[in-house]
């Protein structure tokens, strides 16, 4: 629940709630190169660590801590995989790719704390991209809460009827939430299906371009904090260009 919720929109007055998603794709952009050129696992700990004056200007710091500490199964669950895969058993190479995915959540997590699906749906479509794809990736971000909202139904409706979802072992619980994912999909194809009909009632398609009640339009803020993220990554391409950087 805390991981998806660390990409639910938590409405603020802020600087970075203010800004339009454009300019927020640039700090995405640099950590996200920044993730993959960078090697060393320290580094990757102090990428992720420089994300907390961002959280600290959001004020979702709390939401951020708690996402980071809902991943660290997964970041666990990653480094095994990798040390156990690897011919060599390179320790250091599982934790970059721990730490790697570690920073590129970190940093989705801010963005989306603080970008609304419906500004995004009109950057991208500011940008050039398709009213059908931009739909797209609205609903899958408007599902977040409403997936997490229906497990937590099914949960509950198993817990009583008396299923222990809170065994003890891992594979114990593996197996007992197993059992979720059938009421689960059949719940979200049923909704998948009623938004279907909606679209369709609501005539959705049926003109090519659509009258927009709301634009979106860069600022000079935006352009500042675009152009500093453009800086810093060019700084870590040429850092890693000419060999310091590894």
């Amino acid at each position: 629940m805390s991981l998806l919720q660390g990409f639910m929109y938590l409405p603020k007055k802020t600087y970075l709630h203010r800004l339009d998603p454009r300019s927020k794709a640039f700090m995405l952009a640099f950590y996200s190169v920044a993730s993959i050129l960078i090697l060393n696992p320290l580094l990757l700990v102090l990428l992720v660590i420089s994300n907390i004056p961002l959280a600290i200007i959001a004020k979702s710091l709390g939401r951020w801590v708690k996402t980071m500490k809902s991943i660290v199964f997964f970041a666990v669950l990653i480094f095994a995989l990798n040390l156990l895969t690897s011919v060599t058993w390179n320790v250091e190479y599982a934790l970059t790719m721990a730490a790697r995915f570690v920073a590129l959540t970190s940093a989705f997590s801010i963005f989306f704390l603080t970008t609304t699906p419906e500004d995004l749906a009109l950057a991208l479509e500011a940008g050039g991209v398709s009213r059908e794809y931009s739909l797209m990736i609205t609903m899958s971000l408007r599902f977040v809460p409403t997936l997490a909202r229906d497990l937590q139904i099914v949960i509950d409706a198993y817990r009583s009827r008396g299923s222990k979802l809170d065994a003890k072992g891992l594979l114990n619980k593996v197996k007992a939430y197993t059992t979720l994912l059938t009421p689960l999909v059949v719940f979200e194809v049923r909704r998948s299906l009623m938004v279907a009909e909606a679209l369709e009632a609501r005539a959705f398609g049926a003109t090519g371009k659509p009258t927009l009640y709301k634009r979106v339009k860069m600022t000079g803020e935006d352009y500042a904090f675009s152009l500093l993220w453009v800086a810093l990554l060019v700084v870590i391409i040429a850092l890693k260009i000419t060999g310091v950087l590894y």
